[in-house]
């Protein structure tokens, strides 16, 4: 019987389980979106339970399709949507509260706060974050003062904090593993990257008992097994990795230089640094794996809100049935008709940081239709790429000339020669665009011994490359336009 490598793909909006063969083939996948929880316009929160429980449905399912039983399941990889803050009971194995997703903004006024204080320059430094919601560690603090039930359970030790794969490992395998990837400890503002340990000096800060967090763990290593009971008999987990992370090995960025580009619910640009830690303003710097004892270090910008944007033309605007159509609309026209749109609906990220900022459609008159503003919508996921790539090469002078683009966004031709014109480099895309799973599977193969290093070569395919049509003239004019719409915008929510 042929064998495969599991992955977990958990994502921002829904959770997804594909089983690849030895060929790097996928053979089978199941996918089912999960309820997003948006009590004010501030919050975002998932139901850990429903996560965990659609994984397991998932893989049961992807394996259904192809006949596999646990026996031919080599090992499990699992990625994740990143710093989304999960708190359950130890004992019962249950959420105290729902989890704090990434998106979620509600403790915007204390980023500020800190970051106006001594500690926004010392978190950079060892974090390599700038304070910003994201950050898991505040999301605890935010709890601990808000949730009376929560603190005091987090204060007496009967209580956890974990990322979702911490959570998912913790689940899977029976609450024997309380563990992190490095890649994903790195992206919850907790993380002292020089000594690749828990930042404690801030957490006592924060008032956060270390007790509660997880133990780091290679990203690629022993995770445990799932209980028999699940998939019918135990399947090791040797991998767990932050999802842009995984996409970065996939595409074969693991050496000083390669950039890849992730388009899902937010944009991911990740550029290998190496061994050598470097922090600079503008963008973050990520532990991008640990993998033999070694870390190699990643600059990130995101843009919060790309593929969601479409969500929004889809769900708010009504201008589309399904995501995958704004391409035919956009294309429809020549240009944006002077209509910029600044997509700043849950504040703006790198290199801006501006968490009361609001999105804005500017230059609107009555010629301006539908496919217009969907093209402005387009236009604007790439200057936000434009706007973190710019701040990387004022820090460091390297001009980033080739792009490997990956995640479902991707797949529309008008966006991917659009961040060729205006970002000015080569843009390549593989064959498959599900280059997070991709990572995870290969980690976990590694670890098995399914694949060996030199197998990885044959692992991704490119079939498209898209390079600049567009005049230097018109690609700094519009560039122009567009950041003096994000001036407009900028700390609209500030004092209101």
């Amino acid at each position: 019987m042929e064998k495969y490598v599991m992955v977990i793909d958990e994502g921002t909006t829904g959770t997804r389980a594909l089983l690849y063969n030895k060929d790097f083939q996928i053979v089978g996948q199941s996918y089912e979106e999960f309820t997003q929880y948006t009590p004010s316009e501030d919050r975002v929160e998932h139901d850990a339970e429903e996560i965990y429980n659609k994984s397991v449905e998932m893989c049961r399912k992807a394996m259904k399709q192809v006949e596999a039983a646990a026996e031919d399941i080599s090992c499990i990889g699992i990625t994740n949507q990143r710093a989304t803050t999960v708190i359950w009971d130890k004992e019962t194995g249950k959420p105290l509260c729902k989890a704090i997703v990434w998106q979620d903004t509600r403790t915007a006024e204390r980023c500020a706060e800190i970051n106006n204080s001594e500690w926004g320059k010392k978190c950079k430094q060892t974090t390599g974050w700038t304070v910003a919601p994201v950050y898991s560690s505040l999301m605890i603090e935010w709890l601990m003062k808000n949730d009376e039930k929560v603190a005091k359970r987090l204060q007496d030790g009967s209580a956890l904090f974990g990322t979702i794969d911490t959570w998912l490992v913790w689940k899977l395998t029976g609450g024997k593993k309380h563990t992190i990837s490095y890649s994903n400890a790195s992206v919850t503002g907790s993380l002292n990257l020089q000594e690749g340990k828990w930042y404690t000096e801030f957490l006592d800060y924060l008032g956060i008992p270390i007790a509660i967090y997880p133990e780091l763990a290679e990203d690629s290593g022993d995770y445990g097994e799932t209980l028999p009971e699940l998939f019918g008999s135990a399947i090791p987990i040797t991998s767990c990795i932050a999802d842009q992370h995984a996409a970065l090995f996939a595409q074969g960025c693991r050496e000083n230089g390669m950039a890849k580009l992730t388009n899902g619910t937010g944009s991911f640009l990740d550029l290998n640094i190496g061994e050598n830690s470097v922090v600079m303003d503008g963008a973050d710097t990520v532990v991008a794996w640990k993998i033999n004892g070694k870390i190699c270090y990643a600059i990130e910008g995101y843009a919060a809100v790309t593929g969601s944007a479409v969500q929004w033309v889809r769900d708010g605007l009504k201008f589309i049935k399904s995501s995958s159509e704004i391409e035919e609309l956009a294309d429809s026209v020549l240009d944006t008709n002077g209509v910029y749109f600044v997509p700043a609906l849950a504040g703006l990220g790198a290199p801006y940081w501006d968490p009361f900022a609001r999105g804005m459609i500017i230059g609107l008159t009555r010629g301006v239709t539908n496919a217009h503003i969907a093209r402005a919508v387009l236009q604007s996921i790439v200057f936000s790429i434009k706007d973190i790539i710019d701040a990387i090469y004022d820090y460091t002078k390297t001009k980033v000339k080739d792009i490997r683009i990956d995640g479902g966004a991707s797949n529309n031709n008008l966006l991917a020669q659009m961040f060729a014109d205006y970002l000015d480099c080569r843009i390549v895309r593989p064959s498959s665009v599900e280059a997070t799973s991709l990572g995870a599977a290969e980690l976990a193969g590694l670890y098995s011994g399914f694949w060996k290093e030199e197998d990885l070569e044959r692992a991704m395919v490119y079939d498209a490359e898209f390079s600049s049509q567009m005049e230097k003239e018109l690609r700094e004019k519009s560039y122009s336009n567009y950041k003096d719409a994000v001036k407009r915008c900028s700390g609209w929510m500030a004092d209101k």
